[in-house]
């Protein structure tokens, strides 16, 4: 005896069916998919919910910017949280950082030569820098990602976007790289980190999103965004903090931040986990001392003949603060304790003073590689 459920191989049912996938895909009004919001809803039920990874610091499918001032600890951090989870999924990182010989001796007992073995899905790329010369990177490495996502790869980080776009800082070449990205992402379903430098910050202050680096847009192209800082109480020790998120809750909020110890474990460079704290008893404490302090460095920095701006980008302060702080310690009559002689030697002053070798038709600065963090 037949049955009397109709089968999809019915014309009518197919045809039923082929209705409920014309709704469900909705009606185009120019470049708009437009549906019922219960429609989106009931569609998107159907969907697997996204997996929480690195103590749910990192949602699947999402774009997630980690950011930090250099020498800090970013790559390390994130090389951290690419293999975590590596141990689930396949995980590309693209290093624009380091050398192979630097990434070795990372994760390398120097003394017994024994090595950290990284999960099978632990994979790590690397730019030759003779195959970038007069090519467009950004296209090169998002060709690269595309390439990869073809094969099967959907986990990515991304190290880093300073590397990628130089003018990251000003925000509009970073712009059009991410909106690219985020075409890559949403066509293979990828879930992607990409890490970025950030100019010197005033550690007095909490970290927000207004301190990554570029446009003030640039967060935007980001579903979440974590920050790394250093501890003003003690420089070993980092915290961990969230400053935006888009599905789900603040694990790390400001105050219940992420404490690490940054150290090297037998054969591994690593972020130790030492509890939680409030980001508050971290930042610089502003005081009669502290003030002087920061009088003393900037009156220093004038006197090797760095300018406003070069003073704003190696301190943090905010021009209007490097003004303030001028005029409140020539009342004072702050001298300096340095001498002009020792611009040409201080490190400092160097990098402020000689900017990007790119920019003045050398060397590409950013190459050979160097280890920032």
């Amino acid at each position: 005896m037949a049955s009397s459920k109709k089968s999809p191989s019915n014309p009518l049912e197919a045809l039923k069916e082929d209705g409920k996938r014309v709704k469900r895909k909705g009606r185009k009004i120019g470049i708009m998919e437009v549906k019922p919001g219960n429609q989106w809803i009931k569609d998107s039920k159907e969907m697997p919910d996204p997996k929480l990874y690195f103590h749910d610091l990192i949602v699947e499918g999402e774009n997630t910017v980690v950011f930090a001032s250099s020498n800090v600890g970013k790559s390390i951090f994130c090389t951290q949280m690419a293999e975590s989870i590596a141990r689930e999924t396949k995980v590309l990182y693209i290093d624009c950082e380091l050398s192979a010989k630097q990434f070795q001796m990372r994760y390398t007992n120097s003394e017994t030569g024994s090595v950290h073995l990284f999960p099978e899905n632990f994979l790590r790329a690397e730019i030759d820098p003779e195959l970038i010369v007069g090519t467009n990177l950004e296209e090169a490495i998002l060709q690269s990602i595309q390439q990869a996502a073809n094969d099967g790869i959907t986990h990515f980080f991304v190290d880093n976007i300073t590397f990628l776009c130089n003018d990251s800082e000003k925000g509009q070449t970073a712009g059009e790289f991410m909106m690219k990205l985020i075409k890559l992402k949403r066509k293979f379903h990828l879930t992607l980190v990409i890490i970025a430098h950030t100019p010197k910050r005033d550690r007095r202050q909490p970290i927000t999103q207004n301190d990554l680096a570029g446009s003030a847009k640039l967060i935007n192209f980001f579903d979440a965004g974590i920050a790394i800082g250093v501890s003003a109480k003690d420089e070993g020790l980092r915290y961990v903090i969230q400053v935006k998120v888009r599905t789900g809750s603040y694990v790390l909020p400001s105050s219940h931040v992420a404490l690490y110890r940054l150290q090297h474990v037998d054969n591994y460079t690593q972020f130790v986990f030492e509890g939680y704290g409030d980001e508050k008893d971290h930042l610089r404490e502003k005081n009669a001392a502290t003030d002087m302090e920061d009088m003393q460095e900037i009156v220093n920095l004038k006197a090797k003949g760095l300018s406003v701006r070069q003073i704003v980008e190696e301190t943090g302060f905010k021009q209007t603060t490097v003004f303030r702080k001028l005029k409140k310690a020539e009342k004072m009559g702050v001298q300096p304790t340095v001498s002009p002689d020792d611009a040409a030697t201080d490190p400092a002053f160097r990098s402020a003073s000689e900017g990007n070798t790119e920019e003045q038709g050398g060397t590409p600065a950013r190459l050979p590689f160097k280890d920032d963090d």
